[in-house]
Order: C-alpha cells, then structure tokens, then sequence
C-alpha cells in the first residue's frame, strides 16, 4: 500500500513539473501565429519603464504615448505597429500584437524607422528626425537626452530628464550645427536680406518648441532661393 502511493505521489510530482513546460510551446505558437511574419521585431529584450514615482518626466521623443509607424529591420519594412522612441537609452520600443509586453527592438538591425509623420534615420549613435530633404540640402533633428539632478515636488524627491534638441543642416557635403536664427542666416551670406524678410513675413518664431517648424521653413524658402538661380 505504501508503495502504490510513494509511486502516486512521484507520478503526480512529476506531472505538475512538466505541465507548465508542455503549456508553453501552445503559447508561444500562438504568439507566433498571431505576430505572423512581424515575429522578427518581438525578439529582443523587455523594456524596463520609467516609473512616475521615481521620476518627473519621460525621455520618449515628443510623448510617452506609443503611435502608429513602421520600421526597417533587416532590409525589410515593418509597417502598421505601434512605436515610440527612447532618446535616453537610444532605443526604440515595440507593443507585441496582443498589446500586452513592451519589448525593444534590436537597433543593430534598424535602418530607418518612422514614427507618426517624421522618418528617423541613423546619426552618430542615435537616430535624429528628417525634417526637410532635397538634392541641396537636408535638415535634422535629434535629442541629446541625460538624467539630470534632483527635483523636489511635494516634498517628494524625484530625478528628471534633461532634453536638448540639435538641428543639423547638411549642404555642399558638410554638416553644419544651427543653434539660432543668426547661426543659420550665416549659412547663406547671398541671400540673408530675403530670408530675413520672409522670417518677419511670416511671423517665425524661434523659441525651443517652435524651432524644428520654423528652421523647416526657413530651409524650404533657402532650398527655392537657390533653385531660382
């Protein structure tokens, strides 16, 4: 009798071990099925967030709320997926199709990615937002992005992300860094009267959250100046 129930109990012992085991390959075959021939982007590790409780701020480029984009991976385009881009970690996220897990994208394999309207393209060792493209010339835009000192809010401390945006205007095969409305106008000596002009005209504005549109502007007017000779 003693036997028949040692031998139970190892039997519904080893039962319980390898049931989690069996019920896995079921999950991950729908996980598969589900994510179809977009299973390549969910291979990478899980995203670990930042908590509001630890800090004041995200490091996400524009918001923290995922948008529909696609991505080059490997020489093939990802599209209809919901992304957003981390410039403290340089890297980009991806929701798996059951919108359940966060998980980063391998950025060894990414060759552009595009989020909401701007299309991302490698810089450095990040990835900087095309602005404006021509033959001539070509604006971007990308993040520098620390973890700044302490903040107190409620008596709360808190850390804080420092986001500094850098716009870089490429033409006769040099980059050149714009800070300003005066750093870019010394870009073009030949036409700063008319670009001027057309900055009054137009009520630019050149504050911080308005740079990136007006810097676009005054490329696109430069890129017709030129084209008019």
């Amino acid at each position: 009798m003693n036997i028949r129930k040692t031998h139970l109990l190892i039997l519904l012992c080893t039962f319980c071990i390898l049931t989690p085991v069996y019920t896995q390959q079921p999950l991950f075959e729908e996980f598969k099925k589900t994510a179809g021939d977009y299973a390549a982007l969910y291979t990478n590790k899980v995203e670990v967030g930042y908590s509001p409780y630890f800090y004041i701020n995200h490091p996400y480029w524009d918001t923290d709320e995922f948008q529909k984009g696609a991505v080059c991976y490997n020489g093939l385009l990802y599209t209809d997926i919901q992304l957003r881009y981390d410039t403290y970690k340089k890297q980009l996220i991806v929701i798996t199709p059951e919108k359940r897990i966060l998980l980063q994208v391998d950025m060894r394999k990414v060759d552009y990615f595009i989020i909401g309207e701007k299309k991302f393209m490698p810089h450095k060792d990040t990835y900087s937002a095309l602005l404006y493209n021509s033959p001539q010339m070509r604006l971007t835009q990308y993040v520098l992005c620390r973890l700044g000192a302490s903040v107190e809010k409620n008596r709360i401390s808190y850390r804080k992300f420092e986001k500094n945006a850098r716009f870089v205007l490429s033409k006769d095969d040099t980059e050149y860094i714009v800070t300003s409305r005066s750093s870019f106008l010394k870009l073009f000596p030949v036409y700063k009267k008319q670009l001027k002009r057309y900055a009054r005209e137009q009520d630019l504005n050149f504050s911080i959250s308005h740079r990136a549109e007006t810097l676009t502007a005054l490329t696109k007017y430069a890129d017709s100046l030129i084209n008019k000779k």
